[in-house]
């Protein structure tokens, strides 16, 4: 069958499965770079929103006989239900207080459409938009929902607004994450022993991890000029930046510009091999200049 047809017979089974006691509905999601996906939302009665299921991945495994139908009904109905009755609450205040509005770096190319719906505005070729966190009962982050230009004629509130008070709260939590390659591995495995590198890519010098505190979103720190000049004070005028997905980058020190298109090389293999669509950012590679206290792209 179809990708149509199972996904409204998978909505069919769920439902009765459910015993009618949830509202299940089809929900279509255009993500970033324009990836589309398809899901169930599973909500009570008296509820306005439910947890999502998508079904792309469940229509490949059907496809391929990873799974019976009756096993993927059977999966997709478990992680509804779990979901929604074990997030009573969301905290939505994100919206009523839009000076907790935080900011990250989408493509602008592949996010043309989206873009005409939401407040926006081009850095290189980038686009930085606006999001408000989702938490549970107990203030833990669960999500982020997308500023739209609905929420902006809510709060009375310009685009300027939003990015001048943006850029301020990334620096509430604190100065941005910069780290050493081998630190921030390190961070991750500590007991893990690194393999000498080669001579042109010492581990203490030669690559650095930029991202914020919350490792979330943390390319948009190449949007804090200050960031930018602490970087070039350590690593060198000029240095590198690659953007390695929405939530962090990549910082080199000065290279020559007859490496540009190397690194450029580098950047497209790694996009296209090792990074979920969802989750690039450039296939860009950007220099800075401290006079012009400002990135650039140079390949």
């Amino acid at each position: 069958m179809g990708f149509e047809e199972f996904t409204a017979h998978v909505s069919e089974a769920v439902r009765v499965k459910a015993g009618g006691t949830y509202q299940i509905k089809r929900h279509d999601v255009t993500k970033n770079n324009h990836v589309k996906r398809t899901g169930i939302t599973v909500m009570k009665e008296e509820a306005d929103i439910g947890p999502c299921v998508y079904l792309d991945a469940f229509y490949r495994e059907y496809e391929t006989g990873g799974m019976r139908f009756d096993e993927i009904v059977d999966e997709v109905c478990r992680l509804a239900l779990k979901h929604t009755e074990s997030a009573p609450y969301v905290d939505v205040s994100g919206f009523r207080e839009w000076e907790t509005v935080r900011a990250k770096l989408i493509n602008a190319e592949q996010n043309k459409e989206l873009l005409e719906k939401i407040p926006h505005r081009l850095f290189l070729d980038l686009a930085v938009v606006y999001y408000a966190v989702v938490r549970n009962q107990t203030q833990e982050e669960t999500g982020t929902v997308l500023i739209r230009r609905e929420h902006m004629e809510i709060w009375g509130q310009e685009e300027e607004s939003l990015y001048q008070t943006a850029v301020m709260n990334m620096r509430a939590e604190g100065g941005a994450d910069f780290t050493t390659l081998e630190d921030a591995i390190k961070r991750v495995m500590p007991e893990i022993t690194l393999p000498a590198a080669p001579r042109d890519l010492p581990w203490d010098t030669g690559m650095y991890i930029l991202t914020n505190r919350r490792k979330r979103f943390g390319a948009a720190e190449i949007l804090d000029k200050k960031t930018l000049r602490m970087i070039a004070d350590k690593v060198g005028d000029g240095f590198i930046v690659l953007p390695s997905s929405l939530h962090e980058t990549i910082v080199l020190p000065p290279k020559a510009e007859s490496e540009y298109e190397r690194l450029a090389d580098m950047v497209r293999e790694v996009n296209d091999t090792q990074v979920d669509v969802e989750e690039r950012l450039s296939y860009h590679v950007y220099a800075y200049s401290r006079d012009e206290e400002a990135l650039k792209i140079v390949a």
